[in-house]
């Protein structure tokens, strides 16, 4: 679905998207810290919770195991994936995004 969304689809997208990365945060390991604002948003990768130490070959692996898949963001700082998807994605779309990226870190 291209095109505008409205304020209040906005928000409910929003919402999905901050649900999402505390999920992730949940019950992935490799998930140091998530952050976001709106559609922004932002996942640390670490090796160890404790330690922090970066997962840079990791973060990596899963930015191009996505490209491959059809998602397509940044790594900053080495750990740190970025996503900065358009205003005008649906839900759905963003269900879609995550499952490729929830695949990738499954591998």
């Amino acid at each position: 679905m291209y095109g505008p969304l409205s304020s209040s689809k906005k928000s409910k997208v929003s919402i999905f998207i901050q649900l999402k990365l505390n999920e992730f945060k949940q019950k992935i390991s490799i998930v140091g810290d998530v952050r976001g604002i709106g559609f922004f948003c932002g996942i640390e990768l670490v090796k160890n919770r404790a330690t922090k130490e970066k997962a840079t070959e990791e973060a990596e692996k899963i930015m191009y195991d996505c490209y491959y898949n059809g998602l397509s963001f940044n790594v900053s700082q080495g750990n740190l994936l970025t996503l900065a998807p358009t205003l005008t994605m649906s839900k759905e779309e963003m269900q879609h995004a995550f499952l490729i990226l929830e695949n990738a870190f499954q591998k």
